[in-house]
């Protein structure tokens, strides 16, 4: 394996374990088994590397939502197939996800990329269902906070070891359920 993907899998357990905050070029090079030099010819910073890896995770899942969404059909399918995103990029690698997670302080404010992350991806999804009239009026952004608010919490859970080593997956019927109260809910 090259040094980036290294780099790259080293700094997400540097990360993830201290926070970027306190994370190190030279804890990171160590984990990765490279020289700090190896990880400046490939990122300038620390921060630039903890934006990119946090920015890859994020625009999968954008992606991977507003994908699911649209190939499922009506409101309560669209909300399972969200969760079912959130899982698929939890499930897949675990790790990342859980950097993405407990970082999103820190990066959203930064990168809300013209309605291509997650939650302006989920609220749009919300909206049409209300043009659509299979959901009743409401502020489509109070619900997607609330609808990502169990499958993020739900995760936070996860990551803190409160759930025991179950997949995310494991979780997605009775999230789904959950997603779906909340949207129905008046």
């Amino acid at each position: 394996m090259s040094a980036k993907p290294r780099i790259e899998r080293a700094a997400l357990e540097v990360f993830v374990r201290e926070g970027v905050d306190a994370a190190t070029t030279r804890a990171i090079a160590s984990e990765a088994g490279v020289s700090e030099g190896a990880l400046y010819r490939h990122y300038r910073s620390k921060d630039e590397l903890a934006a990119s890896l946090f920015m890859t995770v994020h625009r999968r899942l954008s992606s991977l939502i507003e994908d699911s969404a649209a190939e499922a059909t009506g409101i309560r399918d669209k909300a399972a197939a969200i969760v079912r995103a959130y899982c698929q990029v939890a499930d897949e690698d675990w790790l990342t996800f859980a950097f993405h997670l407990t970082q999103l302080h820190r990066f959203i404010p930064l990168y809300q990329e013209d309605g291509r992350d997650p939650v302006t991806v989920t609220e749009n999804v919300i909206k049409q269902a209300m043009i659509n009239a299979e959901l009743p009026p409401a502020d489509p952004r109070l619900l997607a906070a609330m609808a990502i608010g169990v499958i993020t919490q739900t995760a936070q859970n996860k990551a803190y070891g409160r759930l025991g080593e179950d997949s995310l997956s494991a979780h997605a019927p009775l999230m789904t359920a959950a997603v779906q109260a909340v949207l129905f809910a008046r």
